[in-house]
């Protein structure tokens, strides 16, 4: 006889209506409490939006909802094996996020004033610099944004919907959300990121491994941007990447999901019960 939602089964992770309600309230919060700490406290302001508008909702609403957390942010530490699918994932991933975000350019104007002023804010002239910001823009939006969008709103959407479309789902969801009127030139590439990331969690059942990735991802963009010979490459869009660089991605991509491959993916972070209440 099938669970009811308070007896387990589902109950064990949040459904899908949950935890997009969730991600709505989260963006709501984020929206209206970031400027303010930022006014107030600066670039820590932007440390602490986070931790507490998208991070904490997330965290909480799982305890407060009786879910699993184990199975809702998937908290299991990666393999040999999957960590280096998903560095050879993100090593192919980016330089195609590169080619699509040069493919937008084509029809969505990119701003350069605001493309120079976050060049200038995120570029360090000092060590101390690098490591602040290595530290407030990719360890804590890695961790922060990989515990709401690949934990509750990814096992929120594959307790409702078909595992593909759970993935490509939230990662348009992540690349909608990093949209503004200075930032709608981010929307392809950023959502393609969220589509790999999303992948690498039900593939290798570790967000862990994902929160990895997202900061050698946005770290390595930093390390870019400190150096005078990449700053250029990295802020710009007008320039298609180099044909061998995009092939040589596809196939670092195609090693990385043959490493990060399963047999039953479907069965990863889902709770057991889920899945023969879905197949029966």
């Amino acid at each position: 006889m099938p669970s009811s939602p308070e007896s387990g089964g589902f109950r064990s992770v949040p459904s899908p209506g949950g935890a997009v309600a969730l991600l709505f309230l989260a963006a709501v919060l984020f929206l209206m409490g970031a400027f303010p700490l930022n006014a107030l406290l600066g670039e820590p302001g932007l440390v602490l939006s986070q931790l507490l508008f998208l991070a904490l909702p997330a965290v909480l609403y799982v305890v407060v909802r009786g879910h699993d957390l184990s199975r809702t942010f998937s908290l299991r530490l990666p393999s040999r094996r999957h960590l280096l699918g998903g560095l050879l994932l993100f090593l192919g991933g980016t330089p195609l996020a590169w080619f699509l975000a040069w493919l937008q350019s084509l029809v969505a104007p990119v701003p350069v004033e605001y493309l120079e002023a976050m060049a200038e804010m995120l570029t360090a002239d000092s060590v101390s610099r690098f490591l602040w910001l290595l530290f407030m823009a990719a360890a804590i939006p890695a961790l922060c944004e990989e515990v709401l969008f690949r934990g509750t709103l990814l096992s929120g959407l594959r307790n409702g919907l078909p595992t593909a479309v759970a993935v490509v789902l939230s990662g348009i969801i992540f690349g909608l959300f990093h949209v503004s009127p200075e930032t709608g030139f981010r929307i392809l590439p950023t959502a393609w990121l969220g589509i790999l990331l999303a992948w690498v969690v039900v593939a290798s059942g570790s967000l862990p491994l994902a929160i990895l990735l997202h900061f050698l991802n946005n770290g390595a963009i930093l390390a870019l941007m400190a150096l005078p010979l990449t700053r250029e490459m990295v802020s710009g869009t007008d320039d298609a990447p180099p044909l061998l660089l995009v092939v040589g991605a596809f196939v670092a991509l195609i090693m990385g999901v043959r490493l990060l491959r399963k047999p039953s993916p479907d069965t990863l972070s889902v709770p057991r019960d889920e899945v023969h209440l879905r197949e029966g």
